[in-house]
């Protein structure tokens, strides 16, 4: 733990300053909601986890309901899994560990709600009030205000409900003041990705902070994202073509040429390659995110006029981008929102954004599975289910195939269905990408098939379809469906 008093300048805080372990053995409630900030890795905290893992493990009559601010990091994911008996609930994504594994055995309870919806839930209280919220913040001013970390997440929502907040001060980042725009409601009247509405601190009362760490360590790798490959990089140029196509031919004209046209770019991997083929597009467009690869605040302005997101992170062996993120120090056109904002269905209607979702599986009509696997949960719906309905041009982006290419990721029909055919516009794969508004059935699962299917399926894809086209307006058949693909 640091010593160093630096980063906490409200001298009557200070007496909070302790050990990890003692806050553990002080804090940390038999029964009850425990919440920890942070989201695809970034910001989650480090030293409370640690002690409350060794705290706990070996010990029984724990039963907890644990919240997370979205994907967690491995680290968190094995603390947590040291002590998964401790844990009866989890809400609302999965970052896999043994927690993943007892879900699926339907030993601890779990339900992946849209985080706008989480955030709502968690404000009315309709999850059951949190007793601990467990935040990471980068220092604590003489008025007493805390600067939060690169991630607000639903933190804003959990502190303002949480019965005890835990800050952990992170000295290996800069103190970011400015970065925020700290907004708590759901009546968000905002016009343009650059517009702020709130405070650039978080106000704690006092009286509601247990305890104060503080950690010298830098964040770890988000658990739910592995990194970018040339799959990820064939897709991204697919995606960019169908963008520069839509700004000459399309709606997106008139935006890009007020200056209005805005995406969200995907998470993890893809979004990472994006930001690798956006500058050699000559494109200028804006970005609202809910989290985002740090890589892109790194853009020229020529190509990135403002960037809006819920969290920053760092994909393995993209860390420098995060130093020279914090070296230039420069937040005139980035911001950071919490999760009522950025996945607020109101705002990215408002906003007419081009969203870039990413699924395990599609069907041939255009319905995307995003979060189970053969009936069992993967990681969670995240915000897809906030912006599918609600983007005016929604893209389902994903690679054709997976296990080495044994198995088609376009499908008959998928054993989920998280966003369905009818708010999806645009299936992109490395083979190429499908346009499917105006379209019906039977030309939407003609164009699936034909241009975003791996050759290698294509044949069966097209042999299945050609049996079913005839038995109704969007027919199934099950048994077919088992025969050429298994499923």
């Amino acid at each position: 733990m640091g010593e160093n008093m630096e980063r906490i300048a409200c001298r009557e805080l200070r007496s909070l300053v302790t050990d990890p372990m003692d806050a553990v053995k002080s804090h940390l409630p038999r029964h009850g909601v425990i919440a920890f900030g942070g989201m695809s890795g970034s910001s989650v905290p480090k030293e409370f986890p640690r002690a409350m893992a060794q705290h706990l493990e070996g010990e029984s009559g724990y039963a907890l309901t644990l919240f997370t601010g979205g994907a967690t990091s491995e680290e968190f994911e094995r603390n947590i899994s040291r002590i998964g008996h401790a844990f009866r609930r989890r809400y609302p994504f999965l970052s896999g560990g043994v927690h993943r594994e007892l879900v699926n055995k339907n030993e601890l309870e779990f339900f992946d709600y849209g985080l706008h919806k989480f955030n709502r839930k968690i404000r009315s209280g309709e999850l059951g009030p949190i007793d601990l919220a467990v935040i990471e913040a980068t220092a604590i001013l003489e008025d007493c205000s805390v600067i939060p970390s690169l991630s607000l997440d639903s933190s804003i929502s959990f502190i303002s409900v949480a019965k005890k907040v835990i800050l952990e001060i992170n000295e290996s980042k800069p103190e970011l003041e400015g970065l925020h725009d700290i907004y708590l409601g759901d009546n968000v009247s905002l016009a343009k990705v650059s517009q702020r509405i709130g405070d650039t601190r978080l106000t704690v009362p006092p009286s509601r902070i247990g305890a104060i760490l503080v950690t010298r360590e830098e964040d770890g790798s988000p658990g739910a994202y592995k990194s970018p490959g040339d799959v990820e990089a064939r897709i991204s140029e697919n995606i960019m073509e169908f963008m520069m196509n839509e700004i000459r031919e399309g709606f997106s004209r008139e935006l890009y040429e007020r200056g209005d046209f805005v995406i969200q770019p995907g998470a993890g991997s893809l979004s990472s390659k994006l930001a690798d083929v956006l500058p050699q597009s000559g494109l200028t467009l804006s970005v609202w995110a809910e989290t985002l690869p740090a890589k892109w605040a790194l853009i020229p302005e020529d190509n990135v006029k403002f960037i809006s997101s819920s969290a920053f992170f760092t994909l393995r062996g993209e860390e420098n981008f995060l130093r020279k993120f914090f070296e230039t120090g420069d937040f005139r056109r980035i911001v950071l929102r919490g999760q009522n904002v950025t996945n607020n269905p109101e705002v990215i209607q408002r906003l007419n954004l081009m969203s870039i979702l990413q699924a395990i599986e599609l069907d041939i009509y255009g319905n995307a599975n995003i979060s189970h696997i053969h009936g069992n949960i993967y990681n969670g719906v995240g915000g897809s289910v906030d912006f599918a309905p609600n983007a005016y041009i929604t893209v389902i982006a994903l690679p054709s195939v997976t296990g080495d290419g044994k198995i088609s990721r376009i499908v008959p029909l998928t054993t989920h269905v998280d966003v369905p055919e009818h708010y999806v516009d645009v299936v992109v794969t490395e083979q190429g990408y499908a346009d499917l508004r105006g379209k019906s059935p039977h030309e939407r699962a003609e164009e699936i098939i034909n241009k975003c299917a791996h050759p290698r399926f294509r044949d069966s894809l097209l042999q299945y379809y050609g049996k079913v086209r005839e038995m109704g307006h969007e027919a199934h058949d099950l048994r077919l469906a088992h025969e050429l693909f298994g499923l």
